[in-house]
């Protein structure tokens, strides 16, 4: 993209109870942006299960550098379980 120039975008419509981890890489360096369904969760005196999970996991993605790996090797890993449960579905 040539400088000045406005990235496309894509809109995802949130209920109120959801939160959305959004993340990005602009010039080689990860992009981490929290957004929620209602805007009055910044107001609450405490935070619900959900959001806090997802500003918890955002804060470690841009704080823990080894994270970043750690979550890709648990996504590989897993990965390779389901086509593996799917085989065997196939097969039986």
């Amino acid at each position: 993209m040539a400088a000045g120039e406005t990235p496309a975008t894509t809109s995802v419509d949130l209920d109120e109870t959801e939160v959305a981890l959004i993340i990005g890489e602009e010039d080689g360096s990860l992009v981490v942006r929290v957004v929620a369904g209602n805007d009055k969760l910044a107001e609450m005196a405490e935070m619900p299960a959900a959001p806090e999970i997802v500003m918890a996991l955002a804060k470690r993605l841009l704080e823990d550098p080894d994270f970043h790996d750690d979550v890709l090797d648990w996504y590989y890993e897993h990965l390779d379980e389901d086509e593996e449960d799917e085989e065997e579905e196939e097969e039986g």
